[in-house]
C-alpha cells in the first residue's frame, strides 16, 4: 500500500486546464415573416359648400364729358377696343376731358388717323385715288326753296316733276327727247348732230328698230327699255361739220316691211377705267364768289339757289352737259375736264341744270 501512498504523495505533473467549449447555439425557431394587412382609408365625407354670393359691382360714375354740340364727334375704334382694360379710365378717364382742344389745335388730325376711314367714306375714296363726292350741293347766292332737298342720286333718285316738254320716262325719271335738230355747244361753237333719221335702221336681236330721237341722259343710264317698248343705246353719233360725240339714241320697233338695208348697232364708247365725275361751280368769273363742288347730276338748281348764278366752272373729271333750263331742258353746252374761268354771254348765269354724261379720268 505504500506504493499507493507514494503515488498519492508524489507531486502531479502540471496539466493544462481543460478547455471549456461553449455549447453550440441552438437555431432560432423558424418564424414566418409578418405580413401587414392593407390599410384601408376610411371614406372622407365632405359637406357641400354653399355657393358664394357676390354683391353686384357698381361702377363708379364717370366724370362729365364736355362735348361741343356744334361739331359732330367721331368715334375712335382704337379707343373702343381698349375699353376692356381696367386701368384705362384710371390712365385716361376721358380723352376729350384731358385734351379738349386737340381738334382745335390740329384740325387735320383726322387725316392722319387711318382708323377713321370707315366713318368717312369720302376720305377713303380720296385716298384710293377717287375723287370726292358730296351728298348735297352747297347753297348758292340765289334764293333757294324753303326746304332744299339732297342732290345726291341714291336708290330713290332725285325728286322730279314731269316737265312740259317731250320726255322719255325711264328709271322713274323724265329725260328730254329731241326730235328736231340736236346741237350742243362745244368749244364756243354750235355743233349739230346729224338728223337721227340718217342713222339708219338697226338690227337688234334679229328684229328691226328705227331711230326715234336723241335723249338727254347720262351714258351709264342710257340702256334698257322704256315703258313704250323702245330701247335706249349709248353710241357715237356723227356731227354735221365732222367728228363725233357720244349721245343717247332711242330706237323703237319698226312698223311695216323689212328694210332693204339694216346694220347692227355700233359698240358703245368705252368708259374710262375707274372713271369719276367731279365739277365745281362758281358764282363769279375767274373762279370767284361762292363755290360748290359736286359729283352728281343737278336737275333743279333753283332748289339750292344756283339757278342762273353760275359764272365760271372747273371740271375736274368727266364730261358734263349744262342746260339753259331745269330738268335738262333747253340748249346744251358740253364741257370736258378743264378750267373755264369765263363763260360765253349766253351761258354766264344762264344755267338751270347740269349732268355728268360720261365719267372720265381726272383732268384738271
Amino acid at each position: 500500500m505504500s506504493y499507493i501512498a507514494d503515488a498519492q504523495a508524489a507531486p502531479r505533473p502540471n496539466r493544462p486546464a481543460p478547455v471549456q467549449r461553449a455549447a453550440p447555439a441552438r437555431p432560432a425557431p423558424h418564424v414566418a415573416p409578418r405580413v401587414a394587412a392593407p390599410r384601408v382609408a376610411a371614406p372622407r365625407v365632405v359637406a357641400p359648400r354653399a355657393p358664394r354670393v357676390t354683391a353686384p359691382r357698381v361702377a363708379a360714375p364717370r366724370p362729365p364729358v364736355h362735348v361741343n354740340v356744334g361739331r359732330p364727334v367721331r368715334a375712335n375704334p382704337t379707343l373702343t377696343q381698349r375699353q376692356g382694360n381696367r386701368n384705362l379710365h384710371a390712365v385716361t378717364p376721358n380723352v376729350q376731358h384731358v385734351n379738349p382742344r386737340q381738334q382745335h389745335n390740329n384740325p387735320s388730325v383726322q387725316l392722319r388717323n387711318p382708323g377713321l376711314q370707315r366713318f368717312n367714306p369720302n376720305l377713303a375714296q380720296q385716298r384710293n385715288g377717287q375723287l370726292r363726292r358730296n351728298s348735297a350741293l352747297k347753297l348758292g347766292p340765289g334764293k333757294p326753296v324753303v326746304n332744299p332737298v339732297s342732290m345726291r342720286r341714291g336708290p330713290g333718285g332725285f325728286q322730279q316733276v314731269k316737265p312740259a316738254f317731250a320726255v322719255v320716262n325711264i328709271h322713274n325719271k323724265f329725260w328730254p327727247i329731241h326730235k328736231e335738230r340736236r346741237f350742243v355747244w362745244i368749244g364756243g361753237h354750235r355743233r349739230f348732230f346729224v338728223p337721227f333719221g340718217l342713222l339708219g335702221v338697226a338690227l337688234i336681236g334679229g328684229s328691226y328698230w328705227d331711230p326715234d330721237g336723241y335723249v338727254s341722259i347720262d351714258g351709264p343710264a342710257c340702256a334698257g327699255f322704256t315703258p313704250d317698248g323702245c330701247q335706249l343705246h349709248w353710241r357715237m353719233v356723227d356731227l354735221e361739220d365732222g367728228g363725233a360725240e357720244p349721245e343717247c339714241v332711242q330706237y323703237c320697233p319698226r312698223v311695216g316691211p323689212a328694210p332693204a338695208v339694216a346694220a347692227p348697232l355700233p359698240p358703245p364708247p368705252a368708259f374710262a377705267q375707274n372713271g369719276a365725275c367731279q365739277v365745281t361751280i362758281f358764282s363769279e368769273p375767274d373762279f370767284g364768289g361762292l363755290s360748290a363742288p359736286t359729283g352728281d347730276s343737278q336737275p333743279n338748281l333753283s332748289q339750292t339757289g344756283w339757278r342762273n348764278e353760275i359764272a365760271s366752272i372747273q371740271v375736274q373729271a368727266g364730261t358734263w352737259d349744262f342746260f339753259s333750263d331745269e330738268n335738262f331742258g333747253g340748249e346744251t353746252i358740253r364741257l370736258s375736264a378743264g378750267p373755264y374761268p369765263t363763260l360765253a354771254p349766253e351761258w354766264s348765269k344762264h344755267i338751270g341744270s347740269f349732268m355728268c354724261v360720261q365719267p372720265g379720268p381726272p383732268g384738271a
